[in-house]
């Protein structure tokens, strides 16, 4: 069984269109130019139409660090509360400065106009990879971006069944890549017919170097004008 990569995959019609669906795929396999047989292909395709595809809880980053390995880094969130005065965003503070934390309520919000801003930052792990700005004199590491799915019982794990209209694209790929497979197969067959019947004639029946005929006469050519005791009739052992 053929082993093949999310590309080889997707070129045979064995994924769904869906690009959620696709990032589910690719981080179960653990990446993009990972290998996979395709009977795990198809079982992890099956168990997306059953049981729904994941989506992505959040995305995080990993940082390039000296031994080569890419490691996660830690995750900060922070939310800043405020109001928009002026077409600009405000941050208030609570008394002394401290953060200011308003009453959320769930069908008025924060009431006032306060509006709630998160923003993200990442720590990088020890040992990362960086260089610094001349300019700012602030290190900037190597990373990326990946694609972080809920566990089950945690925020992110549900599932996301596809659309009627996503599964029939689903078949329809399935069928167009079964019947290119098969054409591909018995274009392979009919060239190994080709070339069986091209090495099975005269090619196929001539003497290696240092056989001899079965008629038990020597190979022709090999007597020169049988002046010697190789003339037909003499010499001979019957």
């Amino acid at each position: 069984m053929a082993a093949l990569d999310f590309g080889m995959a997707l070129a045979r019609g064995m994924l769904p269109k869906s690009e959620t669906a696709q990032r589910d795929l690719i981080n179960l396999a653990g990446g993009r130019n990972i290998f996979k047989s395709e009977d795990w292909w198809n079982k992890a395709v099956d168990k997306q139409i059953k049981e729904g595809y994941r989506e992505v809880a959040h995305t995080s980053k990993e940082f390039l660090t000296e031994s080569g390995d890419y490691l996660p880094g830690k995750r900060n969130v922070s939310t800043t509360y405020g109001r928009m005065i002026m077409g600009q965003f405000s941050p208030i503070s609570g008394p002394f400065g401290t953060p200011y934390q308003p009453t959320y309520h769930p069908l008025f919000g924060y009431g006032g106009g306060v509006q709630a801003r998160t923003s993200v930052s990442y720590e990088a792990p020890e040992g990362s990879i960086f260089t610094v700005d001349p300019r700012t004199r602030q290190k900037q590491y190597i990373s990326r971006d990946i694609d972080v799915f809920g566990s089950s019982g945690f925020p992110g794990s549900s599932r996301k069944d596809f659309t009627a209209g996503e599964l029939k694209d689903i078949e329809k790929a399935a069928e167009s890549g079964a019947a290119r497979v098969k054409a591909e197969t018995e274009a392979t067959k009919a060239s190994q017919r080709r070339l069986r019947r091209g090495t099975g004639g005269i090619v196929a029946k001539a003497l290696l170097p240092g056989e001899k005929p079965a008629t038990g006469l020597p190979a022709l050519g090999q007597t020169g004008l049988g002046l010697g005791t190789a003339t037909l009739g003499k010499g001979l052992k019957i």
